[in-house]
């Protein structure tokens, strides 16, 4: 019998590219107070999983026409491993930095993590599959239905399974705008500033680490009504606060040392309801370039960013540029020239910030244990990339960085997120 396949996608092709930058892998945990119910989790994954097939798919990089073999040869056991342990700090970082083979049957692990009447809830997903935006509302679905299973053991997942083709993204665009989109052949990726962190040498002794460091609900509330007043988003305040951390950690630089960090962009605002039709990447690149510096100042760096940003905020196609080249790469070319193409055309940001957005806790919360944490990152980034990530819940922020590197790298990374958070809190409390 012949076996199902789906079309390997554009953004589907592109991680699978630059996967010498990073291990590819998308990362995520809940904690609950309570113990989760283990055999109804399973039975919740295992519906939400059987509907979204490139989550049990296995990639074939054919150098014509990559594209995926669906697999159903997996059972309810393989979808979720339990360990009881209470030491969760040690765990999640075992969980969440291993790396998932895009040829494998099922191109995700997840973990239930039990102890001391706490649930830690793991999920490691190969961002192959869909991007930060749906890896939220994959974790909602699985939730939802874990729910609906407690109140009804007949009820059925409410899963989306539409096209995960990231031509959608000109469907609800006025027909002229559309147009434009289509031939906005410029390269946004590209740029002359090569700033890094100040990593050591690479070595055979690296291994991938999740640095995590919290801004307390109250601080992030504080820097939020203070942004308000001013005229600046958080979005703007959390670029401020990158810039001056690169002011200070990044061997060189000074405050007229041209800088830049790129942004990863939700295309999903082009749709009408704000969302796909199935399961995919429709992400983007925003650069910030700040080509005269950061200046000497909070104040000062936080008004040229709105000044860097304010014709990106004004674009009304903003993110667009560059998808019609990259397409036309997959077109043109067999797959194995195309990956030439894109790593040449293409380029993957050193400095890179991906604010995820906010996790809510009604989407996560079981009937039988409510969320008291949670927190989702992007992939491992490998020397000399890296990326700054944020995710919001309960109005604390969560941001991370996630990197292959030594122990002394580990603690420059928590340097400079506790002085990056640092900045966000003095903000707030108007001491900058």
């Amino acid at each position: 019998m012949k076996k199902k396949t789906l079309k390997a996608e554009m953004w589907d092709k592109v991680q699978y590219i630059f996967k010498n930058y990073y291990d590819g892998m998308m990362h995520c945990a809940f904690e609950y107070e309570g113990i989760v119910d283990e055999n109804v989790m399973r039975k919740a994954l295992k519906q939400v999983v059987d509907r979204v097939d490139v989550l049990h798919s296995s990639f074939v990089a054919n150098p014509i026409n990559p594209y995926w073999v669906v697999n159903y040869d997996y059972t309810e056991e393989e979808v979720l491993k339990v360990i009881e342990d209470d030491d969760f700090v040690a765990e999640i970082q075992k969980i969440l930095t291993r790396r998932i083979n895009c040829e494998d049957k099922l191109q995700f692990e997840f973990t239930l993590l039990k102890g001391n009447n706490r649930s830690l809830l793991c999920f490691l997903i190969n961002h192959m599959c869909f991007d930060g935006r749906d890896f939220m509302s994959f974790g909602k679905t699985v939730c939802e239905t874990y729910n609906g299973l407690k109140a009804d053991p007949n009820y059925k997942a409410k899963v989306k399974n539409g096209t995960r083709s990231a031509k959608q993204v000109y469907n609800d665009l006025p027909p002229e705008l559309a147009r434009k989109a289509k031939l906005l052949y410029k390269n946004v990726s590209r740029t002359n500033i090569k700033l890094k962190f100040p990593f050591e040498p690479e070595k055979d002794t690296d291994k991938s680490h999740i640095m995590k460091v919290e801004l307390e609900a109250e601080a992030l509330a504080k820097a939020k009504a203070r942004g308000k007043k001013d005229g600046f988003t958080v979005n703007d305040i959390y670029l401020a606060a990158f810039f001056r951390a690169i002011v200070k950690f990044f061997d060189g630089v000074d405050g007229k040392t041209p800088t830049e960090i790129t942004s990863m962009l939700d295309l999903r605002r082009y749709i009408n309801g704000n969302d796909t039709a199935g399961y995919t990447n429709l992400t983007s690149y925003m650069p910030c370039k700040l080509t005269c510096g950061a200046g000497d100042s909070f104040a000062e760096t936080l008004e040229r960013v709105r000044t860097a940003l304010k014709p990106h905020k004004e674009n009304p196609l903003l993110g667009l540029s560059g998808l019609p080249l990259m397409a036309l790469a997959y077109q043109v070319f067999p797959f194995a020239i195309s990956q030439l193409a894109v790593k040449i055309g293409y380029t993957n940001p050193l400095v890179g910030m991906s604010n995820i957005g906010v996790i809510r806790s009604e989407n996560i919360d079981l009937v039988d244990a409510p969320a008291i944490n949670a927190f989702m990152t992007g992939t491992v980034k490998y020397k000399p990339y890296m990326q700054v990530a944020c995710t919001t819940f309960k109005g604390v922020a969560t941001f991370t960085i996630s990197e292959k590197c030594s122990d002394n790298d580990l603690a420059k990374m928590k340097e400079f997120l506790d002085y990056m958070t640092g900045l966000i809190r003095d903000y707030g409390e108007e001491k900058i």
